[in-house]
């Protein structure tokens, strides 16, 4: 249970990582969203945000679970690992929150504004990109 536990909390430290470089990227190539490509860059960056979202579900899904055994199995020892493994994973998921936050609040040009705004919706209330 521990190399699972241990497993799926990093697997899900280094997939954050790996998209919070991809918001950071996407924030410095694009400043705004003045055209048709940049929108289209940001559904992309979008969809994939969303899919990434959905296997941290299931990894801490997992982590959690595998957490309850070593807790039961390991006792106050145990509590201290899985609370600060969730301490560390929540603390990069609030960081990657923000960073987040500032891609969808980018400016629009008037003519692609409502498209972006339609797409930031999606992102934030659908499980799955429809875009």
């Amino acid at each position: 249970m521990e190399i699972l536990f241990g497993a799926m909390y990093v697997l899900a430290a280094a997939v954050s990582l790996w998209s919070l470089g991809q918001l950071k990227a996407f924030l410095a190539a694009t400043p705004s969203i003045a055209d048709d490509p940049g929108l289209g860059r940001y559904k992309e960056l979008a969809r994939v945000q969303m899919y990434l979202a959905l296997a941290m579900i299931v990894l801490l899904g997992v982590g959690f679970l595998a957490g309850i055994a070593i807790m039961s199995r390991h006792g106050l020892s145990g509590v201290g690992l899985v609370l600060g493994a969730n301490v560390a994973v929540l603390a990069l998921a609030l960081h990657h929150k923000r960073v987040e936050a500032r891609v969808r609040g980018l400016t629009a040009s008037d003519a692609l504004a409502d498209e972006y705004r339609r797409v930031s919706e999606t992102w934030v209330k659908k499980a799955l990109p429809d875009f």
